[in-house]
């Protein structure tokens, strides 16, 4: 299963600057695009370092992930934060099913989780999830890989190796379907003890900015930025990540 084993190292392996990355980006887009309220839900909340940082924020935080595993490790990461906290495992195609309508002020999806939603339906769900639990005036961030970031800045074979951790990656992009598909083989131990193998299949698709746009819009949110990830300028034809900025109008003929 995708994100079981791979959670205890995740982590360590180095995703986690990517979260850090993200949380101070996040403060400098909600300058720009600002919300009245301070309840936060992550959709693929992963390990929950980004709902960390924004519990100590003063945020109350609140994730949803598919991987029990990944939960657990944001259960403890979240154990000691000071305000409330809540965490659901389900499937962010659900989302509309799964949790109370006009609930959150702010909705974050990040680390390119949107890609993993290979059917147009499926993403399109995912987005009506995201208008129904979003309050009147509240906001969804979002970060999507690019295609020209899956077919031609993701590399073929990648070897990283941390303490007691060692991971390889193996992609291939096909321009027929934009989708992107890696196969992450870990090895969890030490030269002394030896070392635990674990296979993982991750499969990204890339959609073009329009379709997704007009997702957005026909989910019930107003875009109100689409920027070259990580900065406020706009996309350009070798971008690697869109990141998504989009409101839930006060009424609803607005």
């Amino acid at each position: 299963m995708t994100y079981n084993r791979y959670a205890a190292v995740y982590d360590g392996s180095g995703q986690i600057r990517f979260a850090i990355l993200t949380a101070i980006y996040l403060e400098e887009v909600l300058q720009r695009h600002p919300v009245s309220g301070r309840r936060v839900l992550d959709i693929a909340c992963g390990t929950g370092t980004l709902l960390a940082i924004l519990a100590e924020r003063g945020w109350e935080v609140s994730g949803l992930d598919a991987s029990a595993a990944m939960l657990a490790q944001a259960a403890a990461k979240l154990a000691a934060v000071p305000t409330r906290v809540e965490l659901w495992q389900g499937d962010m195609r659900d989302l509309a099913g799964l949790l109370p309508a006009n609930a959150f002020d702010l909705v974050t999806c990040t680390y390119d989780s949107l890609n993993y939603l290979i059917g147009s339906n499926d993403l399109a769900a995912c987005l009506r999830g995201v208008a129904r639990v979003l309050t009147a005036g509240g906001l969804f961030f979002a970060d999507m890989n690019t295609r020209h970031f899956l077919a031609y800045d993701w590399g073929e074979c990648t070897f990283s190796e941390q303490p007691a951790y060692i991971q390889v990656e193996r992609t291939f992009f096909d321009p027929s379907s934009d989708v992107s598909t890696m196969w992450l083989t870990g090895f969890i131990g030490n030269d002394h003890e030896g070392y635990e193998r674990f296979d993982e299949l991750h499969i990204e698709r890339a959609y073009p900015s329009e379709l997704v746009a007009a997702f957005i819009e026909a989910a019930g949110l107003q875009i109100e930025g689409c920027y070259d990830g990580f900065t406020f300028q706009p996309p350009t034809t070798t971008t690697q990540r869109l990141c998504w900025v989009a409101r839930k109008p006060l009424c609803q003929s607005c």
